[in-house]
């Protein structure tokens, strides 16, 4: 993920806030403020409240595309893969870095079913 502003705490940004236990009943889904568009195989995120914007790859891409509130951490995992044929605990590994961050920035938000 690159941002358009560095403005975040390095202590923070290291500290996972998902419970590995509730993998099976954590859901994601975009922040109210956020929009997101793909371009090019890349996630473009706009943060319509603070008016920055950050970059998805093509993994945080996929992430991305599936945090609607319908599939939990584990689906997305299986979903990482499966189509990235990535051995499963480096699928959890990315997909947790990458969902602390955008937690962390305000993008994405975690429900527990």
């Amino acid at each position: 993920m690159s941002r358009s502003h560095q403005s975040h705490s390095p202590d923070t940004a290291s500290v996972p806030i998902i419970d590995s236990v509730m993998l099976d009943r954590t859901v994601l889904l975009p922040s109210p403020d956020v929009q997101g568009t793909n371009m090019d195989g890349e996630t473009v995120l706009l943060d319509l409240s603070s008016g920055r914007y950050y970059t998805l790859n093509r993994v945080g891409s996929v992430i991305w595309e599936h945090c609607t509130g319908h599939h939990t951490i584990s689906d997305i995992q299986a979903v990482l893969c499966d189509r990235f044929d990535v051995a499963s605990e480096r699928a959890l590994d990315d997909l947790v870095t990458l969902v602390t961050q955008l937690t962390q920035e305000g993008l994405l938000q975690q429900e527990r079913r």
